[in-house]
């Protein structure tokens, strides 16, 4: 798939698993949908699973975006603990759109 057509799928506002292999432009094309939905004021969260390609994107981790911070297992009292935090409920409920690099 082009990356053109991947891009106008993201616009769609569906759900999209976006794969390919390394130097396909998957960065690239996220960093065009980021700049679209920027343009038109749509809330957007960058986010990735490591700091170093949280950079490539100008997002931060998933981890510290969700409140949970480093953490081997979340148990029962972590979920319940995020639960009550303010700050995680006002984030989710202003972001119109979640990237997961």
């Amino acid at each position: 798939m082009r990356q053109s057509s991947a891009l106008d799928i993201l616009k769609t506002g569906q759900n999209v698993f976006l794969t390919g292999s390394a130097g396909s432009g998957k960065t690239y094309t996220l960093n065009q949908y980021i700049d679209y939905l920027r343009a038109r004021r749509v809330p957007v969260a960058v986010t990735a699973s490591t700091g170093i390609a949280a950079t490539h994107m100008n997002g931060t981790t998933i981890h510290s975006w969700s409140g949970i911070g480093i953490k081997d297992e979340l148990t029962d009292r972590d979920l319940t603990n995020l639960s009550r935090k303010q700050f995680l409920a006002d984030r989710l409920k202003d972001t119109a759109v979640l990237i997961i690099d």
